[in-house]
């Protein structure tokens, strides 16, 4: 197996190889993203936000159950 470096953008899950790499990757390879902390990574909490996670058998808490001791 070989490695190749590079730095590239993911724009709608798709990873572009840049144009010196096209002939000397082809077929299966496998593929370890590392990301930077910072403003290009998206706040997971607004992710969720905006996504909502439904689950059919969720019944939410009454106040009284959330705040009960035990």
């Amino acid at each position: 197996m070989s490695m190749i470096e590079f730095q590239t953008y993911i724009e709608h899950g798709t990873i572009e190889l840049p144009k010196e790499f096209h002939e000397q990757i082809k077929g299966h390879a496998r593929v370890i993203v590392l990301t930077q902390e910072g403003e290009d990574q998206e706040d997971m909490i607004e992710f969720l936000m905006e996504h909502p996670y439904s689950v059919s058998s969720f019944t939410p808490l009454t106040r009284e159950e959330a705040h009960e001791r035990r």
